[in-house]
């Protein structure tokens, strides 16, 4: 006799039986919801029914956090106390399971396989970070609503009803949509229900399931041990556009399968766009027809017994030809004649065309040309970008490329190039606003006669540019100062005072010229009085991925002699492009065997370049 309670939901009808326990339609008297009520019947033994109990509790309660419209929601659990049923209350859904559907042999367009799959893997990704594992995704477990949605239910309970092994070491219920690690018994995480998942839409696409075996055994050892077959060649008809998905799903290793349900649906729902793509109208339909034997018993489960076995065909039905014999010719030659001539060729055509292929023949998808040249200009735009030194805009150009072709290793090496890019700029721009600063810091302080701290901060500056030769000098007059008396020390840095000479001009002097420059190449001028003293190009830029030039910096250092004198020096720099960038003329009194200084500063390659002169007169 069926209860009429349990706890204090009221029972209204008997929804279906299993091996552990039954499901009814019941309500709730205090809110008057209808839920549908799963009981479990516990251990005969007092101690297992006691720990069967409490990890009922808690998987429900796992089970309980669960909020998701792509997941049978959680009532309440609990235990009726007059019949010492366990019992979960769930959300009652009006709809059919998978399983049902595809015994009736309902159809179901290829896309809207991609959508459900979609909606089943983004599910499963919200339950993996709530920290909850089913690990018994079935057809049985899903269910479609009579809009089309797609639902995934027992949570919480699969775990209790479909443990897999008894006390004994056997399975209960089927192996087929079982993982590796859980045949081996290994540690299981979510991406073991992405491998079930991945078995239920390889049997939506195929008809059959992919480790299919005339016994337990042969069906566990292909689960760990063989590859799964190509959907598509398994079956014709088939949009090759699965294949990728559903064999990274199936793979043996889980580090190999996708990390999260997320990534699945992402990939499904792109394709599910790209079927639509070819039209309602012409959409194939795989139809999945029920199996021919009236029931299905455990063994035959266990052995891999496909739900669905073909699909449906249509075949046409040529009209029966009229006999020669038949026409209103009289003389009986002529009809000889005619047949003579006409029924061979007619024989021959008739037979080469019966052996034609007619297809049907599934070329590319409507805009899948375009979409893949879209991808290609994609990925040669970002590495120009690349070229040209444009990290942010590489990364810019192949951000869309991810949406249409999330695994190609084209993109994927220069999304790297373009970070290292990125970060190494931003790196040199760093150290050399560093630099600068410190720089400053130590004239400030020399200027102050604070000799110690200003060497610090030279060294500072020569620990960030080894080959700083401002620094240098600098470094070396503030250790030169430090050692003299307070009354002996003389300003003699560059940049300060220096004598003026009281002889005419005689000798030359040395100009170094020094640049740290953020451009990748240009060329540097230097003229006197319109006569060109120096013009050289510099060009730090390397040979990267593909041949393409990679941008780089780098530092220009030359040097050139001068006779003394009173002189105009005119310096110019310019792009890579030969556009001028800057120029200043700087007056100067060149001094016979002096040294000086000819620096070029830029903040990044957009600033304005700046030109400083300053003499490095030697010390007795």
């Amino acid at each position: 006799m069926e209860p009429t309670r349990i706890g204090r939901y009221v029972i209204e009808r008997l929804l279906g039986k299993g091996a552990m326990g039954v499901v009814y339609l019941a309500r709730d008297p205090v809110i008057g919801r209808r839920v549908a009520l799963k009981t479990l019947k516990p251990p005969t033994d007092a101690e297992e029914a006691e720990e069967f109990r409490q990890r009922f509790l808690r998987e429900a309660q796992a089970a309980g956090i669960l909020n998701h419209p792509g997941i049978v929601t959680v009532h309440d659990a609990g235990v009726d106390e007059a019949t010492g049923l366990s019992y979960i209350a769930m959300e009652f859904i009006e709809g059919k399971s998978l399983r049902e559907l595809m015994k009736s042999g309902h159809p179901f367009a290829y896309s809207d396989i991609a959508r459900i799959g979609a909606a089943l893997a983004s599910g499963l990704d919200y339950a993996h970070s709530k920290g909850v594992v089913h690990r018994d995704i079935k057809p049985a477990n899903i269910i479609i609503t009579p809009q089309g949605s797609a639902k995934i239910t027992d949570f919480g309970i699969a775990r209790l009803e479909s443990s897999n092994l008894t006390t004994a070491g056997q399975f209960i219920g089927t192996p087929n949509y079982m993982s590796p690690e859980q045949v081996t018994g290994a540690k299981v995480d979510g991406r073991s229900d992405l491998f079930s998942l991945g078995v239920v839409l390889f049997e939506l696409l195929t008809g059959t399931r992919p480790f299919a075996g005339e016994s337990l055994t042969e069906v566990t050892y292909k689960i760990v041990h063989e590859p799964a077959p190509i959907p598509s060649q398994l079956r014709p008809g088939v949009p090759p556009s699965f294949n990728p998905i559903i064999l990274k799903m199936l793979e043996k290793d889980p580090e190999q399968r996708y990390a999260r349900g997320a990534e699945v649906a992402r990939a499904l729902d792109v394709l599910r766009r790209i079927l639509l793509g070819v039209g309602s109208g012409n959409a194939t339909q795989l139809t999945l027809a029920a199996t021919q034997a009236p029931t299905v018993t455990e063994a035959e489960s266990m052995t891999g017994v496909p739900t669905a076995t073909r699909a449906t065909a249509v075949e046409r039905a040529e009209p029966p030809q009229p006999s020669v014999w038949r026409l209103p010719i009289t003389p009986r030659w002529v009809a000889i004649s005619l047949a003579a001539v006409v029924l061979p060729p007619a024989v021959a055509i008739g037979l080469l065309s019966a052996s034609v292929d007619r297809g049907p023949y599934r070329g590319p998808e409507p805009g899948e040309a375009s979409r893949r040249h879209a991808v290609v200009a994609a990925q040669r735009k970002a590495a120009a970008a690349l070229a040209a030194g444009n990290a942010g805009e590489a990364e810019r150009l192949l951000a869309p490329v991810w949406d249409q072709a999330p695994h190609s290793p084209v993109a994927r090496r220069l999304q790297v190039a373009a970070q290292q890019l990125r970060q190494q700029q931003e790196a040199a721009l760093a150290r050399n606003a560093s630099a600068q600063r410190l720089l400053n810091e130590g004239k400030e302080l020399l200027r102050e006669g604070n000799w110690r701290a200003a060497q610090a901060r030279f060294e500072g500056v020569l620990e960030i540019l080894p080959d700083d030769p401002l620094a240098r000098e600098y470094l070396e007059l503030a250790r030169e100062r430090a050692r003299l008396p307070r009354g002996r020390t003389e300003q003699r840095a560059v940049g300060f005072q220096t004598p003026t000479p009281t002889a005419a001009p005689v000798g030359e002097a040395r100009i170094e010229i020094y640049f740290n420059s953020p451009l990748s190449a240009g060329v540097v001028e230097l003229e006197d009085a319109g006569k060109v003293l120096l013009k050289k190009p510099f060009d730090f830029s390397t040979k990267g991925f593909l041949g393409v030039r990679r941008r780089a910096t780098g530092i220009f250092q030359d040097a050139i002699t001068l006779p003394a004198g009173t002189r105009t020096l005119t310096v110019r720099l310019r792009g890579a492009e030969g556009g001028l960038l800057g120029e200043e003329a700087i007056p100067v009194d060149v001094t016979g065997g002096g040294r000086y200084l000819l620096k070029i500063e830029m903040d990044n390659e957009r600033a304005v370049p700046r030109f400083g002169l300053t003499s490095v007169r030697g010390r007795s």
